[in-house]
């Protein structure tokens, strides 16, 4: 009986990250690059629906919006799958969704009471504010080769 036990909770531990994030993951990422004026970032995305969703429209060029001092943001002409949640730090460098279809690369780190859809981050973000500003936040998102 309590080898049963420890094979249930064994069980339910390892499902349960995926009930939690209301999307299935295979555990893996993408890699992607944001293409800024003559600038490349490197990026991965975690491996959700959302992300898959969001891929599937790869090449997208948007022309982001600066807003509050700390991202830029855009919204996409369509709605993608989300699993929102408050991640009560953003960091420089993440990926977001807000709503269903606010797409929000973040450039400052800052504490937060606002739900998002975790996507991914940028690898480095050296150089990511002065490149979105220099070219009026226009983004070009696509998968690394």
């Amino acid at each position: 009986m309590k080898r049963l036990t420890l094979i249930i909770c064994a069980l339910l531990f390892a499902l349960f990250p995926a009930c939690a994030n209301g999307s299935a993951t295979t555990g893996g990422t993408m890699n992607i690059t944001l293409t800024i004026g003559e600038k490349t970032f490197a990026a991965t995305l975690s491996d959700t629906a959302t992300t898959r969703a969001l891929a599937g429209k790869f090449p997208l060029a948007v022309d982001m919006s600066e807003l509050n001092g700390n991202e830029y943001y855009v919204y996409l002409d369509s709605s993608l799958p989300t699993a929102s949640k408050n991640p009560r730090t953003i960091h420089a460098g993440d990926i977001k969704l807000y709503g269903a279809n606010c797409l929000v690369i973040f450039y400052k780190s800052f504490n937060t009471n606002y739900s998002y859809t975790d996507l991914g981050t940028v690898s480095d973000t050296a150089g990511l504010l002065d490149a979105l500003k220099a070219n009026g936040g226009k983004v070009t998102f696509s998968l690394a080769e």
